[in-house]
């Protein structure tokens, strides 16, 4: 995993993020997913601390962090490309139903 910095998004994007942490009330849904967010990265449902995202994609030319997201729906969203397939949208779980019926873990486990 490269650093913040490595990925362009350095002072500015943390103190962002950290904004966003300090006016964070602890079980807000989650934009991408729809679950509840919590500063304690272990209530998460990847057991990952919250991640500062740009509503505006950086692909697109987004600038500020101006929301959280689940670190792994941060990752998912990607360039933003999919945003009308969102789960929360849809009522989507993670934990999907295979081909043969079996039924998939949440990525990570």
């Amino acid at each position: 995993m490269t650093s913040t910095t490595a990925r362009q998004l350095g002072w500015k994007h943390q103190q962002e993020t950290e904004r966003l942490k300090a006016n964070h009330v602890d079980g807000a849904p989650c934009w991408w997913c729809g679950r509840p967010m919590f500063l304690a990265p272990e209530k998460n449902p990847d057991g990952k601390p919250l991640s500062g995202d740009h509503s505006l994609p950086r692909a697109r030319g987004g600038t500020t962090t101006d929301r959280l997201l689940h670190a792994i729906c941060n990752s998912e969203r990607g360039d933003g490309s999919r945003d009308d397939q969102r789960p929360a949208l849809g009522g989507r779980d993670r934990q999907e139903t295979g081909p043969l019926g079996v039924r998939r873990l949440p990525w990570p486990f």
